[in-house]
This record gives structure tokens, C-alpha cells and sequence, in this order.
């Protein structure tokens, strides 16, 4: 009878890639596959990462069931079918029983009953060899194998082994830390030959140097791998290894051989999606020297010079002193005792890569004053030990610091935060915005606070302060202090939402600054609860016929408050700008917190609130005149005596 040998580049498979983000695999945890109702394999996977495949043909009902085990909550795993389209990827799921699907197989249904093995297995993996196992068909007793670097194609290329009489066979003279892939045919008793079942992933150990072996950790935010990004490994100058990762969110793990003192640097070149790509470094103790992450529309920077094994110690204590608007003095100590040590130092804007900063070499003191620093701007710098001929320490660092603002033509604003709770912000926070440029954003770590944050001001620029509520905002406050201590804004959050944003004050304003009569307080409402710009409806508040601020609530229900400092004799005029907005609202409130006016928009005949003029909380002193006194003897007949005066009377003994 004539042997059918099936095309062997046919897609036949589905893809399981399997992660445990702990690295000790799926602690009881598989997934089970049948095909057709026949029972295909229990999957899992070993260790941080395992790559396997299930074989299919046209038209199988496959069937994935996942069975729980002792830590789901380390688990992700990814479903791709032969056409590499996903069925599934996420977290371990607690409902996933029975998830069908039709295959896609091009692979048809071998015939004279040959239909393959089953749980392929990789075990005793070592620096140079690995045991492959699997589990017999229904009726074969001869296989065949092919194996080759991770990713080749089965067509012509790989090692093949054929007529091989036993179910375990053990592969020598791999290369070491090199990811395989393998896959195991049936020759049948009829004389047919399954289709290929694979591949099945595996890496053999790594040949450590003197100094061991550094891990790189390579993640991907959304979970459909590096999209063509990758890293190139290089050491010494040359270039070692090119690294990717090709599916799912990560981590996958690859190792590098190092020997003491030897230079390593990963340079990062981007592929679609360069953002959602990350990686982590670890040294031969496995302790992080290198965490690198894409931001914005960028992948991760490279990552330049790490020394394995530095003969020298990197610097402690790193700290910055004498801060001044344009220098700092930077310290640190040596870890090593040295006291003739010569250091270099890297220094930049916060945030920024090693490699891309600004280089200070040579310097022989454990100190350095940074001169010619921009005010009011937050900085990093890094310290390593150089050591001459016995090469250079890690990095040390980022450590930051902040140069001090220099006062603006009006001075300095305090703005105050607390925390009823005594928890600090939770990831709530405020963005200081000075003439739409938010120029620092500032939150309460922990703590009730209050906390304080010092910002130059110009006259005539327009501050606003925007909230940004993280978990419990109702627990969060803020006071803001003008350039005479005054408090010319306060909010505080309640009945589960955040202190609601100030906008609009002007610095230096002299109508703004603490009045002699107190403040006036406008809360601003919404029924329908989506704000106030969403119609152009806003209020000009005018004092003394000075238009010196508009008012809106951005959004959301309300109250949105605002207050204004109003001298004796002020006048305030609250013009509301926009008509038929029947869900509009607002209060005044004089110094003493008694209601002045509240105006709705359903008492204007649903045309908004009607604007309010003439609000005044207390005289001018020039209104009060003192005339001579005036002694009147009323007569016996009159109890009556009428008063006029072109003047208010304040009063009368």
C-alpha cells in the first residue's frame, strides 16, 4: 500500500501560549482540548512561559475546557487558531467551559485511521540536550520527529528522525539558552502517516560566564506581543543575540551569558505600536539594574553600559542640597570606602535615559554643585564609580530634585492640601494651570496633610487649579493662598465625589485680594448634572463695574464653588450668559454664610437664571458722615419724630 504523506507546511495547529506571572508555573491549573469529543491533551504551562500547539483538521469541533488550580491569578493564556486569528487572550477565566470552535484547519482528516499522537512532552532539559516524550495513536508503533530553533519551517528545513521505535528520545549537542521547537509524526500499521503534531516549545539552559547570567523580561501592555519591535543584545561592541517577543502580554524571559566586567547594552528598535512595549533587566543575583517603558507614541529608550560583575561598587546615599532657583549641590557616598575615588556623573531633566543626558567626568570629590539650572524644574542625575582599569560601576540612580521657583512679578501662590482620612491623595491629584499651561501637578502622598506647594505668579496671569480624583476623593481638600496669605480659593470633596476645581482667578487683581468686608460665596448647580460649557453657558462676575472673572462649572451636578474677596463699599454684578437652559442654578452667600440670592432657571420661565446686580455686603466708611448732634425736645403733645437724611442713619441715641 502507497504511504500518504500529508503537506507539511499545511496549517494545522492551534497556538497555546501559556504565562504565569510568578514563574512557577500553573500550579494545578491546565487546559483540556478534544476534538470531535476525543480527547487531545492536558496543556500547561512550566515555569514563566510555555509555547504549545494542538493539532486539528478541517471542519473538528475543538473544544477548550480550563481547569482551575491553586494561584489562577498568575495566569494569562492565549487561544490562536490555524489561521492565526485569536479566539481567546486574558486572565485565567472562572467561566471558561467548553469554548467550541470550528477549526480552520487546512489540514484534512488523515485517512486509515492514522490519527497522531498525543501530550508531547519536553523533560531533563539541560545546557545541550532535552527528553521528548509523547503518548502512542491508536495504532502506530513507529514515529518520526522533526526539531529546529524556535520558528522553523517544517518544509525542508529542521533535523528530522525517523523510524524511531520508542515513545522517549533524547536530543544532544543542542545549543545552550536557545529556544526549540519540536514535532512528532505517527507511522501507522496501515502504512499512513498522521499529520505533524507541534509544535512544542522548550530552551535549554543556559552556559553561565564568571559572573553568571543576566534575564531580560520583555512585556507588552496589550497583549498581542512586540508587533515586529525587538531588542539587539550587544556586549563588548558585538552584537550577541536579537530579541522579541512574539505573542501575548508577557513575560518572556531570555538569559545572557556574562563574564566579570563585561559591557552590555540593549538597543531598542520599534515596530507598530512602540508604546505598549516594556523590559526589565536582571543581574546575575537577579536584582533589578534596568526598567525601561514605552510612553506617549515611543517604545522604551535603550539601556547603555551595564557592567556584570563591577569590580567597583556603586555609589549610596545619593542626596541634593543648597537648592537654589539655578544650582544644587549633589552628594552621595562611596559604598566602597574610597576615599581618593573618581566618579562620573549624568544629569538631566527628569525622566530622561541614561546615555541622553548631560556627562560630568572625572570628578574626585563625593560632592557637585550643578550650576546654570532652570527655576521651578525638576531634574535627575545618576552617579557611577570609576575605577580605571577595573572598569566602572552601575549607575546609581535617578535621584530628583526640584530648583526653586523665582517669584513672578506678583509674587508667590501657596496651595495646601489635606486628607481627612490621613491616607494622603490615593492617586487623586491637581493640575496647577497658569494661562492654560499646567506648569506642576501635585498630590498628598499620605498623610492628612496639609502639604504645601509654592508657585510664582505674574499680575494679570490666570490660575486655575484642576482636580483629578483618585480613590476615596471625598476624603481630599485644598486651600489656595495668594501672594499676601490670603485664601482666595477652598474646596472640599463630600458625599463621594472630590473637591471640585477652581478656574479663572487673576494674579495680582487688586479686586481679588482679601477685602476688608469678607468674601462672597457663588455656588453654581446643574439639575440635568452634565455642567455648564456643554450649553456656552458661563457668569461674568463684575465688581465695581471691573469684569474680573467668568465662572462655569465644567461639569456634573454641582455645587461648584467661588469665592470673592469684596471690600466695603464693593459693588458685585453676576451676569449669567446663556438663555432657554431651564436646568441652571446658583447661590450667593455674604461673609457670614447667610443666603443672599438663589436664583433658578425655572423661576425665569425655564429661560436660565436670571443675573443678579447691586450685591453689596457692607458700606463704604465714606458713606457714614458725622454731623454735630442735634438736640430735639419734643412737645408734651407728640410722640412721633420723623427722621430724614440724604445719607443712611446708623444710628440714634
Amino acid at each position: 500500500m502507497p504511504i500518504t504523506f500529508l503537506e507539511l507546511g499545511a496549517q494545522c495547529h492551534y497556538k497555546l501560549y501559556m504565562y504565569d506571572s510568578y514563574g512557577d508555573g500553573w500550579n494545578g491549573a491546565y487546559l483540556e482540548v478534544t476534538m470531535n469529543g476525543s480527547f487531545v491533551g492536558n496543556y500547561e504551562c512550566q515555569g514563566s512561559f510555555t509555547l504549545d500547539s494542538v493539532y486539528s483538521t478541517t471542519g473538528a469541533t475543538m473544544d477548550f475546557i480550563f481547569h482551575s488550580g491553586s494561584w489562577d491569578s498568575e495566569i494569562t493564556f492565549t487561544i490562536v487558531d490555524p489561521l492565526n486569528d485569536t479566539l481567546f487572550s486574558g486572565a485565567a477565566p472562572s467561566d471558561l467551559d467548553n469554548l467550541l470552535h470550528t477549526s480552520t484547519s487546512s489540514c484534512a482528516s488523515p485517512t486509515g485511521n492514522c490519527s497522531g499522537v498525543g501530550n508531547v512532552l519536553s523533560t531533563n532539559v539541560t545546557t545541550n540536550s532535552a527528553d521528548i516524550s509523547w503518548t502512542p495513536g491508536l495504532n502506530d508503533s513507529i514515529w518520526n520527529l522533526r526539531y529546529g530553533i524556535s520558528g522553523f519551517a517544517l518544509s525542508g528545513v529542521g533535523t528530522q528522525l525517523t523510524n524511531l521505535q520508542n515513545t522517549l528520545v533524547t536530543l544532544n549537542t543542542l545549543q545552550s539558552s536557545t529556544s526549540y521547537d519540536v514535532y512528532v509524526q505517527s507511522v501507522c500499521d496501515s502504512g499512513y502517516v498522521s499529520s505533524w503534531n507541534g509544535p512544542h516549545s522548550f530552551t535549554t539552559g543556559i552556559t553561565t560566564g564568571t559572573c553568571g547570567a543576566f534575564t531580560i523580561e520583555l512585556y507588552d501592555s496589550y497583549g498581542d506581543g512586540w508587533n515586529g519591535g525587538l531588542i539587539d543584545i550587544i556586549v563588548n561592541g558585538n552584537n550577541l543575540q536579537t530579541i522579541t517577543l512574539q505573542q501575548g502580554a508577557g513575560p518572556e524571559q531570555f538569559f545572557i551569558s556574562v563574564d566579570s566586567s563585561d559591557v552590555i547594552d540593549l538597543m531598542y528598535t520599534p515596530g507598530s505600536w512602540p508604546e505598549e512595549n516594556s523590559y526589565v533587566v536582571y543581574d546575575h543575583t537577579n536584582v533589578v539594574i534596568a526598567t525601561q517603558s514605552g510612553s506617549g507614541t515611543s517604545g522604551p529608550p535603550n539601556t547603555m553600559g551595564l557592567t556584570a560583575c563591577p569590580l567597583c561598587v556603586n555609589p549610596v546615599n545619593l542626596s541634593a542640597s543648597n537648592i537654589t532657583p539655578t544650582d544644587a549641590l549633589i552628594a552621595w557616598n562611596s559604598a566602597s570606602g574610597s576615599m581618593n575615588g573618581i566618579w562620573d556623573i549624568e544629569w538631566g531633566l527628569s525622566g530622561f535615559a541614561i546615555g541622553s543626558g548631560a556627562t560630568i567626568s572625572n570628578v574626585t570629590t563625593t560632592s557637585y554643585l550643578l550650576t546654570g539650572l532652570s527655576s521651578f524644574t525638576s531634574y535627575d542625575f545618576y552617579v557611577q564609580e570609576n575605577c580605571g582599569l577595573n572598569g566602572s560601576s552601575y549607575w546609581s540612580g535617578p535621584f530628583s530634585f526640584a530648583t526653586l521657583p523665582v517669584p513672578g512679578t506678583c509674587g508667590m501662590y501657596t496651595l495646601s492640601l489635606s486628607d481627612s482620612w490621613g491616607d494622603g491623595w490615593n492617586g487623586g491629584y491637581l493640575d496647577i494651570n497658569v494661562n492654560n499651561i499646567v506648569i506642576q501637578s501635585v498630590t498628598l502622598m499620605n498623610g492628612n496633610g496639609p502639604e504645601f506647594f509654592d508657585f510664582p505668579v505674574d499680575s494679570g496671569d490666570v490660575v486655575s487649579l484642576f482636580y483629578n480624583a483618585g480613590g476615596w476623593p471625598e476624603e481630599n481638600s485644598y486651600e489656595l493662598f495668594d501672594e499676601n496669605n490670603n485664601i482666595i480659593a477652598s474646596q472640599s470633596g463630600s458625599n463621594g465625589a472630590g473637591p471640585l476645581s477652581t478656574t479663572g482667578l487673576i494674579g495680582c487683581n487688586s479686586l481679588l485680594s482679601q477685602g476688608n468686608c469678607g468674601l462672597l460665596k457663588v455656588e453654581l448647580y446643574d439639575d440635568f448634572c452634565d455642567g455648564w460649557p456643554l450649553y456656552g453657558a458661563s457668569m461674568d462676575v463684575i465688581i465695581n463695574g471691573v469684569n474680573t472673572q467668568n465662572i462655569s462649572l465644567p461639569n456634573g451636578c454641582g455645587p461648584e464653588t467661588f469665592l470673592f474677596p469684596v471690600d466695603s463699599g464693593g459693588i458685585v454684578d453676576l451676569e449669567y450668559s446663556t438663555t432657554f437652559q431651564n436646568e441652571h442654578s446658583y447661590k450667593v452667600f455674604d461673609q457670614f454664610g447667610v443666603l443672599l440670592h438663589e436664583k433658578t432657571s425655572s423661576a425665569n420661565n425655564g429661560n436660565g437664571p436670571e443675573s443678579t446686580y447691586g450685591i453689596q455686603l457692607c458700606d463704604a466708611p465714606s458713606l457714614i458722615v458725622e454731623k454735630e448732634e442735634i438736640f430735639y425736645l419734643p412737645k408734651s403733645s407728640q410722640d412721633i419724630l420723623n427722621l430724614e437724611s440724604s445719607t443712611p442713619i446708623l444710628s440714634t441715641v
